[in-house]
């Protein structure tokens, strides 16, 4: 329809097709850098390399839980803090999705 309008097919391919692309996109890098931070203590295990994956791995075995809660602490805001901006990104890209409610 934007064609039949007289529109070219870059500004169709970048302003009507590319905005709507980019959502699952979108959701698909937030989800996969999260489940990237979460399994770095599998990989940092499996290779000995020293990291937060190895602390982690040290404070569970000497039941060093203060060491083991900042860490949870410290990726759970990790998480919060990438959905938040997946979040906001979605309500950039697509102006049906806004951030305030209408009632």
């Amino acid at each position: 329809m934007a064609r039949a309008k007289g529109l070219s097919p870059a500004r169709v391919t970048f302003v009507h097709v590319f905005k709507n692309i980019l959502i699952p996109v979108v959701t698909v890098v937030g989800l996969e850098f999260g489940g990237t931070i979460a399994f770095s203590v599998v990989t940092e295990s499996v290779f000995a390399w020293p990291g937060m994956g190895k602390l982690i791995i040290d404070s569970i075995n000497v039941l060093d839980r203060p060491v083991m809660v900042a860490y949870l602490m410290m990726i759970v805001l990790l998480f919060i803090t990438i959905n938040l901006v997946v979040d906001i990104t979605y309500s950039l890209l697509d102006p049906r999705v806004r951030l305030e409610g209408k009632s």
